[in-house]
């Protein structure tokens, strides 16, 4: 079964708790249990210096230890009569001799903590050592070595023994097992609850943090689908919300796209059936006697196969340039004299369209060349069509100036014209394929409405820029931008 991302983040926020609560839970319980384990010595500890003073005076009193050798009961009994006297010390002034023959030191009864508790004096691991080291009075079998603590019992400042006291390693008496073990118990029951508690935030928070990513998906199938249209709701400023953002900007972009593809698609079946009319309306006059087959209608026949064939060379050539299949051949060039070229070229169309075309350079020296790295072949055909569209759209008795300058490391062409000039609104669409200001007139003077495409793609294919403006002759401003080539041209 494959699990979804919220399900995965689930499990992933649950586990990080658990082994959160898993790695409290056994620190904070062996730490509980050695802390225990300290205080249950600490405790006991506070009744070794009775002991030791009850077991010096029963030294001072007999010189020997056999008769706590002979008698468990003698043993006892001290044990107990020193605790007694350390908490009632009228006791030793009124009798510092004990006595053997009582049943039960100080008032104890049988049932007393001092013969029921693990913690008693009484209890097997204490032990008494002669001077030799040698158990006087203990169980062997409780008595070892490593965990043993040695206390001297000194008279006349002569070491005559040692009460031996085993260090506790593990809890016996039942009562504190039990505590230590409803401690246990009680740290299980928190860790299980602070574990549900987790699931109950886990949960929603899962379901919440992967919410953006369900709408991307479901956002993303749309967009396979084809519905361009489809948005979804930016929620944060995270990188959810960015990812949200970036798709509703993937979806804007991907509709402008279909819808201008299919303005495309329009465009160029428009442009290539209106030739397309034209010669079979023509051709059909000529056989059906309308219209006589003379030079005349040969002409008409031939301007419109030239406008097809140009419009189709031109949809060529822009396709090329799209997928950066035109070949460029770039060398050292100098722009002033690819501009002089062609205005030269272009002399007889710009006197048949009465206009003045004039050509501003800079002094001629060489720290002043116009040297950019480009394809000649190329600039010169970008060139060309500005021209052309120059003579096409400007109006008889107008003027063009061409002015090439360097700022700074670049080349500038400025490009003037007069009259007629362009809207702001028709501006911002010069060099979207197709685009034509006056249709009807475009198509009457030859215009593919490619030109200024494909010469912003060669533009950009030498690493320059190519923007519109309002023109201070009245009519259109183009401003090209390359970089200089900066080694002297030869």
């Amino acid at each position: 079964m494959r699990l979804s991302i919220k399900y995965k983040l689930f499990f992933i926020i649950l586990s990080a708790h658990a082994l959160v609560y898993v790695s409290m839970y056994s620190v904070g319980y062996n730490n509980f249990a050695r802390g225990f384990r300290e205080y249950v010595s600490r405790i006991e500890e506070r009744q070794i210096p009775a002991l030791l003073e009850g077991l010096e005076q029963f030294y001072i009193d007999n010189q020997t230890w056999e008769p706590i050798r002979a008698s468990q009961q003698v043993w006892s009994d001290l044990i107990a009569f020193s605790i007694e006297s350390a908490i009632d010390p009228d006791l030793i002034a009124t009798s510092r001799r004990l006595q053997y023959d009582r049943p039960v030191p100080g008032g104890f009864t049988p049932n007393d903590w001092y013969y029921t508790s693990e913690y008693s004096p009484a209890r097997p691991y204490l032990h008494l050592l002669d001077a030799n080291q040698l158990i006087v009075r203990g169980n062997p079998g409780a008595y070892i070595p490593e965990l043993v603590t040695l206390n001297p019992i000194i008279v006349a400042g002569d070491t005559v023994g040692y009460l031996a006291v085993t260090s506790r390693q593990q809890l016996s008496e039942q009562a504190d097992v039990l505590f230590a073990e409803q401690q246990q118990n009680d740290f299980f029951i928190l860790a299980s609850v602070l574990g549900l508690i987790s699931a109950l935030i886990a949960f929603p928070a899962a379901t919440i943090l992967t919410r953006p990513i369900r709408e991307v998906v479901t956002g993303t199938r749309a967009l396979a689908n084809g519905d361009y249209n489809s948005r979804i709701p930016v929620r944060s400023s995270d990188e959810l919300g960015q990812l949200a953002d970036d798709f509703n900007t993937l979806a804007k972009t991907l509709d402008q796209n279909q819808t201008a593809r299919q303005q495309w698609i329009a465009d160029i079946s428009h442009e290539l059936r209106t030739p397309l009319a034209i010669l079979r309306g023509e051709l059909e006059a000529v056989q059906d006697g309308v219209r006589p087959l003379n030079a005349d209608t040969i002409d008409s026949f031939h301007q419109e196969v030239v406008h097809l064939s140009t419009l189709v060379n031109d949809l060529h050539e822009l396709s090329l340039s799209d997928v950066g299949a035109l070949i460029y051949k770039k060398e050292p060039m100098d722009l002033g004299e690819l501009l002089e070229t062609c205005i030269d070229k272009h002399g007889q169309l710009t006197s048949k369209s009465n206009l003045t075309v004039t050509l501003e350079l800079p002094p001629t020296h060489p720290e002043q060349e116009l040297g950019v790295f480009g394809d000649p072949d190329r600039l010169l055909q970008v060139f060309d069509n500005l021209l052309q569209n120059s003579c096409r759209y400007t109006n008889g008795g107008g003027e063009v100036h061409v002015r090439v300058f360097e700022d700074g490391n670049h080349v500038l062409v400025e490009w003037f014209d007069s009259a007629p000039g362009v809207s702001d609104e028709d501006l911002a669409h010069l060099f979207d394929r197709l685009y034509r200001v006056e249709m009807s007139r475009n198509r009457a003077k030859g215009g593919s409405g490619l030109g200024l495409a494909i010469c912003q793609n060669i533009v950009n294919a030498h690493d320059g820029s190519i923007a519109a403006s309002h023109s201070p002759l009245g009519g259109l401003k183009l401003t090209i931008a390359f970089p200089r080539y900066q080694h002297a041209l030869d």
